[in-house]
C-alpha cells in the first residue's frame, strides 16, 4: 500500500511539473504578447515547486535512486559497507524528523488559521504546506523502513542485501 501511495505522490509531482511548465509559458507569453501576466503567478509557481520537489522523495528513496558518491564506499569491506548504509540511513532519518514535524506545524497553522497569500487571488497557504508535509511524512515512513532493514542486514552481516541495496556490480564480480 505504501508503494501505491508513493506512486500517487509521484504522479501528483509530475502534474505539478507539467503545470509549472504551462504556467511559466503562459506567463511569459502573455507578458510579451499582451503586456500583462498571470495573476499571482509567482505564488502559484512557488507552491507548485514544493509539490514537485517534496512529493516524489519517498518514491526515489524506495528505489535507492539518490545521487551518491562512491569513491570511499567502494574501498570498504562488505560488512563496513552494511554498517555505513545503516548508519547513513539512521542519520538521514534523525535529520528528517524535525523537518517533518516542522512541516506538520506549518500545515496545521495554515489550515487552522486560514492563512492566505496576499495578492489578487488571495490563495490559501494550506495546499502548499500540505504538499510539503505529505512529502516529508512519506519520506519519514519510507526511510524508517529502510533504517530497520539496513540495521537488520548490518547486524546479521547479510552481504546479499548489500548487492540488492546498492546494485553493486563490483560486488557481484568480486564474488564470481
Amino acid at each position: 500500500m505504501l508503494k501505491k501511495i508513493e506512486q500517487g505522490a509521484l504522479m501528483i509531482a509530475g502534474m505539478c511539473i507539467v503545470t509549472l511548465g504551462l504556467m511559466i509559458t503562459l506567463t511569459v507569453a502573455t507578458r510579451n504578447l499582451f503586456g500583462w501576466g498571470v495573476t499571482d503567478d509567482v505564488v502559484i509557481v512557488r507552491e507548485l515547486m514544493v509539490g514537485a520537489i517534496f512529493l516524489p522523495l519517498a518514491y526515489v528513496t524506495a528505489d535507492y535512486s539518490h545521487i551518491t558518491i562512491e569513491f570511499l564506499f567502494k574501498r570498504l569491506g562488505k560488512h563496513a559497507k552494511l554498517w555505513m548504509l545503516a548508519i547513513g540511513s539512521l542519520i538521514s532519518l534523525l535529520i528528517l524528523m524535525p523537518l517533518a514535524f516542522s512541516a506538520w506545524q506549518g500545515f496545521f497553522h495554515a489550515a487552522s488559521s486560514g492563512s492566505y497569500f496576499f495578492g489578487e487571488l488571495e490563495l490559501p497557504e494550506w495546499p502548499g504546506r500540505f504538499a510539503f508535509f505529505a512529502g516529508a511524512a512519506l519520506f519519514v515512513v519510507r526511510l524508517s523502513i529502510i533504517v530497520v532493514t539496513d540495521m537488520r542486514a548490518a547486524i546479521c552481516g547479510n552481504t546479499e542485501y548489500l548487492v540488492r541495496r546498492t546494485d553493486a556490480e563490483h560486488d557481484k564480480i568480486e564474488e564470481g
